[in-house]
């Protein structure tokens, strides 16, 4: 992180322990549409513009560290495979046979080869069809043009992001204005502890909403977030391509750690001190929010099941031994079950929520100031969507582009 990016952070704070006034210059938020969380039209706009055209973090790298090691990601209708290659290169292909549309792997696993088991076509693991059983009753046929399905596949930090558009842009064009921010947390070389999966009666959009505002902690985290982060200090970031960081600072453990752990044999040395003295959680666009600290971390993702439903999954990573986790450590069994106790206060209100939003009589989102992040989260859906493509009613205006940070 650069000093004038912390040095701004620790200045917001100060500012907003001191702030008892609406900050002049900028603007009321209008009501965000209450349709963009009901209307199928509008999902399937997300499902078709944001989805499939967004670079979405998928898993961890150290998930398949050797040759033939793979993993599935099966989300927004799409089975792919994620496999690492003899080349070490991880690849990741749709789980569809070219034969007859089969998959190919039901499961994580590892294998040399990727064998249909409908018919036993193989594929190597970068993707070539190799063997087709009795070849010749095929008549003129091309095995090269006969390939798995490529899914455009990257690397950032350990983590593995894919995009379903094959003419997607680069990962780091996506997160440029963040990366900077992150690099020094050393990412790669941490590995996963655990892992938290809801499924949540409630739009995703709903869900993601709660993880970008900080207004509610007092209300619904009196015992746990609250009691370790002030809110009144919180310092917020808007950055291009819808990317978002808020900073809360600490009551305690202000040299790291999160609430509720000791994590001195857990930290991670190159971690700046403005992550350790504070809670600094990033949106990445369009469904990620992580809560970085120099004891480790979940890497919290939405996902939509349907316009009414979706799913939250927290994969967790940390220093110390590769060998523990939160199947076999005090620490991290500890640090998952904390974060479930304050994911299921988050969780409290959303299906009601979104009967609110259902009936009708509830007709959108008035956001305050403390929740923009909310509000440019909804501009750049509308950019990635496209506004012509979107009804004028459940368009939101585009008003924070002149707060965004430089």
């Amino acid at each position: 992180m650069q000093p004038q990016t912390r040095e701004r952070i620790n200045a917001q704070i100060r500012d907003e322990m001191e702030r008892d006034h609406f900050p002049e210059g900028f603007p009321t938020l209008p009501e965000i549409p209450g349709g963009r969380y009901t209307d199928p039209d509008f999902y399937d706009l997300e499902v078709e513009h944001l989805w499939k055209k967004s670079w979405l973090c998928a898993v961890r790298a150290d998930e398949i560290p050797n040759t033939g090691d793979h993993t599935l990601f099966e989300r927004i209708g799409a089975s792919v495979v994620i496999v690492r290659g003899e080349d070490g290169k991880v690849r990741a292909f749709h789980n569809t046979c070219r034969h007859r549309g089969a998959p190919l792997v039901e499961a994580a696993g590892s294998q040399k080869r990727l064998i249909c088991r409908y018919h036993a076509w193989s594929y190597d693991l970068a993707g070539n069809l190799k063997t087709v059983p009795e070849e010749y009753d095929f008549g003129d046929f091309d095995k090269c043009a006969r390939g798995l399905l490529p899914v455009s596949c990257e690397v950032w930090d350990g983590w593995v992001f894919i995009n379903f558009d094959t003419e997607a842009g680069p990962l780091m064009d996506h997160l440029a204005s963040i990366h900077p921010d992150l690099r020094d947390l050393s990412m790669d070389n941490l590995r996963v502890k655990g892992r938290l999966n809801y499924r949540i009666s409630c739009n995703w959009k709903a869900a993601y909403d709660a993880f970008l505002e900080a207004y509610h902690v007092k209300a619904i985290h009196p015992k746990t977030v609250a009691m370790l982060l002030d809110p009144a200090g919180t310092a917020i970031g808007l950055f291009t391509g819808g990317h978002t960081r808020m900073a809360l600072p600490k009551r305690f453990n202000r040299g790291g750690g999160t609430w509720g752990t000791e994590a001195d044999n857990y930290d991670i040395p190159t971690v700046p001190e403005v992550f350790r003295e504070n809670n600094v959680a990033y949106g990445i666009f369009p469904n990620t929010v992580s809560p970085f600290d120099s004891a480790g971390f979940p890497l919290i993702s939405f996902w939509p099941v349907s316009k009414d439903e979706c799913e939250c999954e927290l994969i967790f990573i940390g220093a110390g031994s590769e060998d523990e986790n939160s199947e076999n450590s005090e620490y991290w069994k500890e640090f998952v079950k904390n974060y479930d106790i304050i994911q299921m206060e988050d969780f409290q209100f959303l299906s009601g929520i979104q009967k609110s939003l259902n009936s009708g009589a509830f007709t959108g989102m008035q956001l305050c100031y403390q929740e923009r992040r909310i509000y440019w989260f909804h501009e750049q859906i509308d950019r990635a969507i496209g506004e012509d493509r979107i009804p004028e009613n459940l368009r939101v205006e585009k008003l924070l582009s002149d707060f965004v940070e430089r």
